[in-house]
């Protein structure tokens, strides 16, 4: 029996001698980015994963940070608005950008956010994925490891969310495999999550002819399934709702942005047949925010709509491998250099110094919405009469990939 005892003692021993050690190097590496581990160049400080954990760290970072300034909306955020911007120099400010973030987590994020440090500033970036959300099947978002629960009360999580947060986080199989993920790709990654969540990016090289066709195909499909999901449109523009007259009764700043992005994917939007639920979106916006600011006796929170086919968004699109853009990385996602003009005209509401796109953005609560929207269906048409070459390349790749998926659907039965 005693040495039974003894050989159990020596087990436990060295389970838990593994289990610490395991904990420790998950610790220290830090591959979810939750901990207040070094980053040590060449074996940690670039997180090649990071994307996908992001609904975890997200939380856990903004609790340590305590920010008072927040961004919020989906990898085009993530990729383009940097919280290191000059005129945001006086305040502690976070990117919580999400990739496919639905605005039900966008609103959910505002209020841990609130709930943590009340916020002075927020930056709440918008587009149509945002107001047609996917099924979450992924598991990755979770309501309870929020501090609040969804009627803005503060919930104890502690052993629903918390401690098994920190487990899976030091101790599991999958943080030991992402911790040596994380060793090992060090050197291969091309962007990385900096402090402030800005998605940084290691380099510049990028081939645009590549992600252009790609990436084409790839929103072509996602097109097609917001067309088909009206009903998760009108959920979203409630949870807009909802998130604007948070704001108003908390007496937050809040200030509004619609994405630019490349006139090859407004063209791509077009010819998805989605260009009139584009235009609601923002009908909607404008009249949700006045409604609300006259039910709460404010302002309407300023609108600022980056969407449609001039200034940056006529940048040429590369033809050869090795020449490089300044303003995008591919049709929807921008770099900082743009993102940089945006927060400028935001932040200081006055036209960019850049002389060439003094007329980039529009107010869209300061009335004059249908003259705008007219005119950027006219900036369009001008586009597509200019650029033969790209309107057949974008025309060819959503007719491929829509007649890939109708013969996918009739082959299966769907």
């Amino acid at each position: 029996m005693k040495q039974a005892n003894n050989y159990l003692r020596c087990w436990s021993s060295c389970v838990i001698g593994l289990l610490l050690l395991v904990a420790g190097f998950n610790w220290f590496v830090n591959p979810f980015s939750i901990f207040n581990a070094p980053a040590i160049p060449h074996f940690n400080a670039n997180k090649p994963d990071y994307a996908s954990h992001l609904r975890l760290t997200h939380v856990y970072r903004v609790e340590n940070l305590r920010p008072n300034c927040v961004f919020l909306g989906t990898s085009r955020a993530g990729r383009g608005l940097s919280p290191n911007h000059p005129l945001l120099a006086n305040l502690n400010c976070y990117n919580m950008a999400l990739p496919s973030a639905s605005m039900y987590q966008l609103r959910r994020g505002f209020q841990h956010a609130q709930a943590i440090n009340p916020q002075k500033l927020v930056i709440l970036t918008l587009d149509l994925r945002v107001f047609h959300p996917e099924t979450d099947t992924s598991g990755a978002f979770s309501d309870m490891r929020l501090a609040v629960d969804e009627n803005g009360e503060k919930q104890f999580n502690l052993f629903s969310a918390r401690l098994p947060d920190m487990a899976s986080s030091l101790i599991s199989v999958s943080a030991l495999q992402a911790s040596l993920t994380t060793i090992r790709k060090q050197s291969w990654v091309k962007d990385t999550l900096a402090t402030n969540g800005f998605w940084l990016p290691l380099t510049d090289e990028f081939d645009h002819v590549k992600t252009f066709d790609f990436y084409t195909r790839t929103y072509v499909g996602q097109f097609k399934e917001m067309r088909q999901n009206s009903t998760g449109f009108q959920k979203s523009l409630d949870e807009f709702r909802l998130l604007l007259r948070e704001a108003h009764t908390q007496n937050v700043e809040l200030k509004l942005i619609i994405h630019p992005a490349h006139a090859w994917q407004w063209q791509t939007l077009l010819l998805s047949d989605l260009w009139s639920r584009f235009e609601t979106m923002k009908y909607q916006m404008v009249e949700i925010n006045a409604q609300e600011a006259s039910w709460a006796n404010q302002q309407p929170y300023p609108i600022w709509d980056f969407s449609g086919s001039y200034g940056p968004s006529l940048e040429p699109v590369p033809t050869k491998q090795g020449e490089l853009m300044h303003w995008f990385w591919e049709p929807a996602h921008y770099k900082q250099v743009l993102g940089d003009l945006i927060l400028d005209r935001v932040l200081g509401e006055k036209p960019p110094t850049d002389a060439a796109f003094a007329d980039f953005g529009a107010r869209l609560d300061n009335g004059g919405l249908e003259i705008h929207l007219t005119k950027l269906r006219g900036l369009q048409d001008i586009y597509a009469a200019g650029h033969p070459i790209d309107m057949a390349k974008i025309q060819s790749i959503v007719n491929e990939t829509q007649n890939s998926a109708n013969n996918a659907n009739t082959v299966t039965g769907f």
